[in-house]
C-alpha cells in the first residue's frame, strides 16, 4: 500500500511537467483523470483511481 501512495504522488508531481510538454490534461478520458480550474489552480482526481481503492478497502475489511 506504501509504494502504491508513493507512485501516487510521483505521478502526480509529474503532471505538471508533462502539461509542460504538451498532453494536456483536459484532453485525457475522463475515466483516467477529470480536472477543473478554480481561479488559477487546476484541482483534479482519478474516478479510476477512487473505484480500485474503493474495492481494494472493502476486499480488506472483508478480509478480516
Amino acid at each position: 500500500m506504501g509504494i502504491l501512495l508513493i507512485i501516487l504522488g510521483l505521478i502526480m508531481v509529474l503532471i505538471p511537467l508533462i502539461e509542460r510538454v504538451g498532453v494536456r490534461a483536459e484532453k485525457l478520458h475522463p475515466i483516467i483523470f477529470i480536472g477543473r480550474r478554480f481561479d488559477g489552480v487546476f484541482v483534479g482526481t482519478s474516478p479510476l483511481l477512487i473505484i480500485v481503492l474503493i474495492l481494494l478497502y472493502l476486499f480488506l475489511f472483508m478480509r478480516r
